[in-house]
């Protein structure tokens, strides 16, 4: 199996997972969220497609691939899950008369069905995802793929529309483990078309070979086509399953990954978001769920108490936020290590 790493590739994940954590972060515009959340999320299935073909993970024996897909998701999944528990479980305890129990009681129903607290929802529509990639390019004819990625493409949002109208997810915890395993699963389809996506790309890419200047040019053309299909798609939500016109929805999806993609393959490539993009995972996992988030809004508005102004409150949130998952991707990659799947510790730069 290739194991090169192709830096122009965790460029454009570094920059995912940056626009992940500005997306999440607050007093962002509503304009800037609508582009946003047509394609950040996407962007990291696409490229894990990009990289299945690359890598040619194919060629592993099922066992091995699976354990791999396990140990890089399911099992950080469980670690921050946990996290989140104790969290609020001690939030709970130390104030039992403001702090509810229900937090907690969300946070093990949510992570017993799949669904995953907050941003955790992403690996297991990952691991999932990336097992049907495997069966699909194993074991079924080209045209079997077309099919299925056809049923992907249109199957996800309207399940969720029949989940939502037909399952009581808020009469008892049955019904709302039930719904919220149903809308997990549906996930997966949507995962899975963008890690064909991706694998189509790395076919297109493959071939594709103009001038630098061409290819950014055509980069930015695309990233045009995902603006106008992003706002003429309000309000999309791979989270929630929340697609509104489908067609529109990946196409703006695959339009920004494979503009980014052209953009990066013929830029220099920067140290910070090339280390982002190989530490993504942590990142992705810790910027809210670790309180990353909620330490760094209190230290910009402890700022902007002292230097008032919306420019130095968002410079100082994003460089406590820049600091803190640096911190811990060093702390993560050192000493836990084993919450991210890992059997040991992790080599400067998550290589």
């Amino acid at each position: 199996m290739n194991e090169k790493r192709l830096d122009y590739l965790d460029m454009v994940k570094g920059i995912g997972i940056t626009l992940v954590v500005i997306g999440h972060s607050p007093s962002i515009s509503d304009r800037i969220l609508i582009w946003l959340t047509s394609f950040h999320m996407p962007l990291f299935f696409v490229v894990s497609g990009i990289l299945f073909t690359y890598k040619r993970s194919e060629r592993e024996t099922f066992g091995a691939y699976a354990k791999r897909r396990f140990c890089g998701t399911i099992i950080p999944f469980f670690c921050f899950s946990l996290i989140n528990i104790l969290v609020d479980l001690a939030r709970h305890i130390s104030a039992p008369k403001t702090v509810s129990w229900e937090p907690v009681r969300t946070d093990i129903i949510q992570t017993l069905s799949f669904f995953g607290v907050s941003v955790l929802w992403f690996l297991p529509a990952f691991f999932l995802g990336g097992m049907c990639l495997y069966g699909i390019v194993k074991k079924c004819p080209v045209w079997l793929g077309w099919v299925v990625a056809a049923a992907g493409v249109v199957l996800p949002s309207a399940g969720a529309a029949l989940v939502r109208t037909y399952i009581p997810a808020g009469e008892s915890i049955f019904f709302t483990w039930l719904s919220q395993v149903l809308i997990m699963l549906l996930r997966a389809f949507s995962a899975l078309v963008f890690m064909l996506m991706g694998r189509g790309f790395y076919f297109v890419l493959q071939k594709f070979h103009k001038k630098a200047v061409w290819e950014v040019l055509l980069g930015i053309g695309c990233l045009a086509v995902n603006v106008a299909a992003a706002f003429a798609n309000i309000g999309v939500d791979m989270h929630y399953l929340v697609l509104n016109n489908v067609l529109l929805y990946y196409l703006g999806a695959g339009s920004a990954v494979f503009g980014l993609l052209l953009i990066c393959r013929n830029a220099r490539p920067f140290k910070l978001p090339v280390f982002l993009g190989q530490n993504s995972m942590i990142v992705m996992v810790t910027h809210m769920d670790c309180r990353v988030m909620r330490v760094s809004i209190l230290f910009a508005e402890w700022v902007n108490r002292l230097i008032p102004g919306i420019v130095m409150y968002r410079i100082s949130l994003y460089a406590a936020l820049l600091a803190g998952e640096l911190l811990l991707i060093l702390l993560i990659n050192r000493f836990g290590f084993f919450l991210i799947g890992r059997s040991r510790p992790i080599k400067s730069g998550g290589r």
